[in-house]
């Protein structure tokens, strides 16, 4: 028999994939995902024996694991068949909640998609119009930005009105239904890639480790999951869904997750499957607290703070990491003050980072920074628009640094080298030290349309590097009030490019401009850390 890498499937025959190391068919990306599938499927369909037939894909195709389409056994033309893998579900049947196991063997097409590729939400948009926007987005991307801001605009001044969903009243549900006795917490998280809100979703799963749960772990967003092979995950029973689901194997699914573990909470990470699934939970297992964590205010969809607000009648606890959050949870749509937790990231950093002495830096060319993904959320492509305003226009000789990677890669590649910035901008990956980048830097821009609260400026702030930010979220908290620029595109460039040329020229004004923002950082480390909370949290669960 082989060894297991679940404990509610079982595998029978390894031969033709390696799942456990037998050929090593395999990359550990892959037989994570594989894994995934099968405790999905698993979950769904107790005692039952499955086979997969795993394929892959051509680079930049995603994996499809379990959306209703794998009732089917057939797949592309482009895939190639890597496999076959059979395994037994050992997840529990409970007679009043599942119908009775099949002893018959289910055959299922798994699709691991191809290498992982960044793709952006804009190359999908079909039809005239998508097409017509893409063209556009991709022509002039500061442009373009700069109608989504007078929209944004607009949205903001109307603001939204958020109508709550009716609470499940309930004084017993089916609490008392049996269940496994494994504690476990149940997370719901957008994707596993990189990400701020990500970033603290895996934090949150180690303390759940470390408290004495097994992480049960649910993404709803299709990607290629790289961050499934992190350390912090080992151990956790992973579900990377693929949706819509069929309707019978969703409740399924989640009825065999309650059956199988004993959950002791739930702490929702921006999953809207999960969020829209509340009601039902609460209605059977209103015994489960549930708590999410917010991060930022999307004004021209809502986000997920419009979902949390709507369903904040079956959560528990509103988990927030910015006073900018919790005013407007409270002031804005006037959810009860104790319901709503400020809880700060302000520890979730790379740690201690040394300072280069002053002369070092004077004796060296100027460096800007960027870091973070390449997204549109991040407007890399405003940060290639400041080192052209700069190199044009600058009192001493000026570098730059991009550190990211993401959708919106290969548009920076080409803005770099189309503005003529290729001999002074330095590119560099997640394999380069974070630390390293912030050692070498004099300035961070922080060029985002939306945030939060970056971590990268608590990150500058401990290497003693001053933020040039827009003036979106609660970045305010943090930044000295000079350096807080408008979020429209081209206002933003002409004032962050002043900012730089005087901290260029004055290397006293740079160090008041830090030394403010060091004395928000330090009080803004007095308020509550969110990895306290969540610890205590925890703690209370195992009770």
């Amino acid at each position: 028999m082989y060894s297991q890498p679940s404990p509610v499937f079982e595998v029978l025959d390894d031969s033709g994939v390696g799942l456990t190391g037998e050929n090593a068919l395999l990359d550990e990306r892959e037989r994570r995902l594989v894994v995934g599938a099968a405790n999905f499927h698993s979950l769904a369909g107790p005692g039952q024996t499955f086979r997969f037939t795993v394929v892959r894909g051509p680079s930049g195709t995603l994996p499809a694991l379990t959306d209703e389409e794998r009732t089917t056994i057939a797949w592309e033309d482009d895939r190639e068949v890597v496999g076959s893998l059979v395994v037994r579900s050992t997840a529990p049947t409970v007679t009043d909640l599942h119908s009775a196991a099949s002893d018959g063997l289910v055959d299922i097409a798994l699709d691991l998609g191809g290498p992982p590729a960044q793709i952006t939400a804009y190359h999908q948009l079909t039809g005239v119009l998508g097409k017509a926007r893409k063209a556009v987005r991709f022509l002039a991307p500061v442009q373009f930005d700069a109608l989504r801001q007078f929209r944004t605009d607009m949205v903001e001044r109307k603001g939204r009105d958020v109508p709550r969903k009716a609470p499940v009243r309930l004084s017993r549900g089916t609490a008392a239904a049996p269940h496994g006795d494994t504690p476990a917490i149940l997370f719901g998280l957008h994707w596993l890639e990189l990400g701020g809100a990500e970033r603290w979703a895996i934090d949150t799963i180690r303390l759940a480790k470390e408290a004495g749960f097994l992480p049960i772990v649910i993404t709803d967003r299709e990607s290629p999951q790289e961050w499934i092979t992190r350390p912090e995950l080992d151990g956790a029973l992973i579900v990377p869904l693929n949706l819509p689901l069929d309707p019978k194997q969703e409740s399924a699914f989640l009825n065999g997750v309650l059956s199988a573990f004993d959950v002791r909470g739930i702490h929702l990470h921006h999953n809207t499957w999960l969020y829209n699934l509340l009601p039902w939970i609460k209605s059977v297992r209103p015994d489960i607290p549930v708590v999410d964590s917010l991060h930022v205010l999307e004004w021209r969809t809502g986000g997920f703070v419009d979902i949390s607000v709507r369903l904040s009648n079956m959560i528990d606890k509103h988990h927030v990491i910015s006073p900018q959050l919790r005013d407007h949870l409270i002031g804005k749509h006037g959810l009860p003050e104790d319901k709503v937790v400020l809880a700060t990231l302000a520890g979730l950093t790379t740690g201690a980072i040394s300072v280069p002495d002053a002369d070092t830096v004077e004796n060296n060319p100027f460096t800007v920074s960027f870091v973070g993904r390449f997204t549109q959320q991040k407007r890399p492509y405003l940060f290639l628009q400041l080192a052209a305003e700069l190199k044009k226009n600058s009192p001493r000789p000026v570098r730059f640094i991009m550190q990211g990677h993401g959708e919106l890669a290969a548009e920076v590649n080409s803005l770099r080298n189309g503005k003529g910035l290729a001999d002074v901008v330095e590119l560099r990956g997640p394999d380069v030290p974070v630390s390293d980048t912030f050692r070498d830097s004099d300035v961070l821009v922080v060029s985002s349309d939306n945030e939060g609260l970056t971590l990268t400026s608590f990150e500058a702030t401990a290497a003693g590097v001053p933020v040039v930010s827009a003036d979106v979220g609660s970045q305010a908290s943090l930044i000295a009030d000079d350096l807080l620029c408008p979020r429209h595109p081209y206002p933003f460039v002409q004032a962050a490019a002043a900012r730089i040329r005087t901290m260029m020229t004055s290397p006293d004004q740079r160090k008041t401009w830090l030394d403010e923002q060091a004395s928000k950082a330090e009080a803004f480390a007095k308020l509550p850390r969110g990895e306290d909370w969540t610890r205590d949290l925890y703690q209370g669960w195992l009770k």
